[in-house]
């Protein structure tokens, strides 16, 4: 459906370095990258709302022309919802999801604005100015605003930056309703790969420029390359063992009291479901593990891969 083929931007230092992706059907992927990555210039190219400087992007096998080269910048067929979310602010959550579709048919723009309305549970709020509503409802609406133009893509600039744990379950449930409702695609950009777990079906790493191969969620949490990368998306145990640095996930263990990484107890920490447990290697490397009781009285253990 979209492809992203050979596509490198520099401003003042190289930003983006050959990047390639694809993404295919109702696709959900997250694409995961330190700050000042390249990732909201990489969906702006996307978007077709900046130029790149080499490579090509390509939706349903066609060519699309550069932003310089539009008349209006933007691909039809391609949203992209931006953290300040570009609201009418002084206009109804009706007027905002009307004003996106102006170009259909009166009859079947007031029935894409109830189904809006209806998908993103606004309805009780149809009458009220955007301007008054919270940071969570401002997002539902923007998202509302860019799925009723019918796009074939939804690109989303840290979705997930700006709200809580209950908000972000909430959102989390929003995407996987659209991609259900409306067969959309969604590319999902952020700095936090544990926020993107559970919505994406694959992840992609953008470091120095350059974007991984797309990776199962299994793969790239246990799976990591290195740790910096494992960090994305989460807590990492780094220990040398048998004269080897060995990278295993907090979870990724098996109690054994005469066990070949020997440890010292250090605390306990309460995490509502699940206990965070510091240790330290006999060489004073710390590590974590989790548990659903303290593990205080731990002497020792095995590691036990996942993957």
């Amino acid at each position: 459906m979209l492809a992203v083929s050979s596509i490198s931007l520099s401003y003042e230092k190289p930003v983006l370095n050959n990047v390639s992706l694809s993404i295919v059907g109702s696709e959900i992927i997250g694409l995961v990258g330190k700050s000042g990555a390249g990732k909201s210039s990489l969906l702006k190219i996307m978007a077709g709302l900046i130029d790149q400087d080499s490579g090509d992007i390509f939706l349903d096998g066609k060519l699309q022309p550069k932003s310089s080269l539009r008349l209006i910048p933007g691909t039809k067929g391609i949203e992209l919802v931006n953290q300040d979310f570009k609201l009418d602010i002084y206009h109804t959550v009706d007027e905002n999801i009307r004003e996106s579709i102006l170009y259909l048919p009166n009859t079947q723009r007031e029935q894409r604005v109830e189904q809006m309305l209806n998908l993103f549970e606004l309805k009780l709020l149809r009458h009220k100015k955007a301007h008054l509503l919270s940071g969570g409802e401002q997002q539902r609406l923007a998202l509302a605003r860019a799925v009723a133009k019918k796009a074939k893509v939804l690109l989303l600039d840290e979705p997930f930056a700006h709200l809580d744990g209950r908000l972000r379950i909430k959102l989390t449930n929003y995407l996987l309703k659209i991609r259900e409702k409306e067969g959309i695609a969604i590319v999902i950009v952020s700095h936090d790969g544990q926020e993107i777990l559970g919505v994406s079906d694959t992840v992609c790493i953008l470091k120095n420029g350059r974007l991984s191969r797309k990776k199962s969620l299994l793969d790239a949490y246990y799976n990591p390359p290195s740790k910096s990368d494992a960090l994305f998306f989460g807590p990492i145990n780094s220990i040398v063992l048998n004269g080897k640095r060995v990278l295993f996930r907090p979870d990724e263990y098996k109690l054994n009291s005469s066990g070949e990484i020997p440890l010292y107890f250090i605390r306990s920490l309460f995490l509502g479901s699940i206990y965070y447990n510091y240790f330290y290697t006999l060489t004073k490397e710390e590590l974590v593990l989790v548990s659903i009781n303290p593990l205080n009285n731990t002497t020792a253990i095995d590691i036990d891969k996942k993957k």
